[in-house]
């Protein structure tokens, strides 16, 4: 029997969730990394603002490529072999960047790392919705979609807690440390048996032809648009947070993080109750209230923050509301799956994901055009794509519980 046709969860189901789980939280882990160790690596390399941001958006900007081409490789040699190769990239970026002695150096290295970061989303969360039934899949796509918020955090306690003691030279050599997974992967879960079946594809050329086919590209576009506008959204608001909540309540670095946790525990809650509220009531309806609550959580702490800046209490409430409102992408992985075929899912989703993600090499850009040095009015702008995003979503077709094939 198929596992997606399964009438329950097995150990196979669990075992796969906790493989593409650990993949994400190490990705995201190292992504985050990149941005927030600049809070001590820009004093010893004598970078600037202009530096800090050269770095984040190359690294933002190569999970494009690495997303597409990983997700054709994903597509051609099968979902395991793409989570594999994805680990190896990132972790080589990330143990390199350990090294690094100048802006370029880093650079090089986070654009590498990057490349991994982006083929690992689409094949971890293919393989997922292709093996587990439908009337579960929002959950356990949020639930291997918890790896973000999770990687989020333990990026911040290394960056603001651990990193000051050990240096961030040695905290880069902590991302890198799971590419021990890489080993496992092969051992510990099976290939996608959909993908066994649909397999057929014979090169890339084919596989981009069939996104452009009539019966896919009016959906590809819209979703597309729609990963671009909650990419924005997110990148906006995480690339600049914690020297953003450092200047504008001027904070210490260690008081930065943990008011950045509590965004972190407000998203962690946020992807579960989507998950569990999206399988119940609709894909849809679920995207447009969490991006309504991130958009008003946001509003709170930029525009509106005159009227909040006295009361820590309250601003911490609003922090975690816009955390909240992060919950929309544990539906991403879901959505996908279910709006496109087995044959271009992974390269479908992949480039969704990954070029959506590589045009946010502006959003640390824009943060510091707009915003200035207190980066508020850039953040800002976060809210408004947030709303965009709840609307736009209802060009899509509402998919939960519809079969893969």
């Amino acid at each position: 029997m198929l596992l997606h046709l399964s009438p329950g969860i097995t150990p196979v189901h669990r075992r796969i969730l906790l493989v593409t789980w650990l993949g994400w939280t190490a990705v995201f882990f190292t992504l985050i990394s990149f941005f927030q160790l600049s809070l001590l690596y820009r004093g010893e390399l004598g970078l600037d603002d202009n530096g800090v941001k050269a770095i984040k958006s190359v690294a933002l900007a190569m999970t494009g490529v690495g997303g597409i081409a990983l997700g054709l490789f994903a597509d051609h040699a099968g979902r395991k072999a793409a989570m594999t190769t994805a680990i190896l990239v990132y972790a080589l970026g990330a143990a390199a960047a350990s090294l690094a002695h100048s802006l370029l150096w880093l650079e090089l290295c986070a654009g590498l790392s990057g490349i991994g970061i982006g083929g690992q989303w689409a094949a971890g969360q293919t393989l997922l919705a292709e093996t587990v039934p439908p009337r579960l899949r929002g959950r356990f796509g949020a639930l291997a979609q918890t790896g973000a918020p999770i990687g989020l955090g333990l990026a911040t306690l290394v960056a603001t807690r651990i990193a000051p003691a050990i240096g961030w030279r040695t905290s880069f050599l902590i991302a890198a440390a799971p590419v021990v997974l890489a080993a496992a992967i092969p051992l510990a879960i099976p290939e996608s048996d959909l993908w066994r079946t649909h397999r057929a594809a014979p090169d890339a050329r084919s596989r981009f032809r069939a996104l452009a086919s009539p019966g896919v590209r009016g959906t590809f576009a819209i979703a597309f648009v729609l990963t671009l506008f909650n990419m924005a959204n997110y990148w906006l608001t995480t690339s600049w947070l914690p020297e953003f909540l450092g200047r504008q309540w001027q904070l210490g670095i260690q008081k930065t993080g943990a008011w950045t946790l509590v965004f972190v525990a407000g998203s962690l809650i946020g992807y579960l109750l989507f998950g569990l509220l999206s399988d119940r009531w609709g894909r849809r309806r679920m995207f447009t209230l969490f991006s309504l609550v991130m958009a008003l959580g946001l509003a709170m702490i930029t525009v509106f923050q005159r009227a909040i800046q006295e009361r820590p209490e309250i601003v911490l409430l609003f922090l975690f509301i816009a955390g909240l409102g992060t919950g929309t992408w544990a539906g991403f992985g879901p959505l996908f799956a279910e709006l496109f075929p087995t044959r271009v899912r992974n390269t479908a989703s992949g480039t969704c994901m990954n070029v959506a993600r590589s045009a946010q090499f502006a959003a640390p850009l824009l943060v510091v055009a707009v915003g200035g040095a207190a980066l508020s009015r850039g953040v800002a702008l976060a809210a408004g794509f947030a709303v965009l995003a709840g609307a736009w979503v209802w060009l899509l077709p509402e998919t939960r519980g519809r079969a893969v094939a």
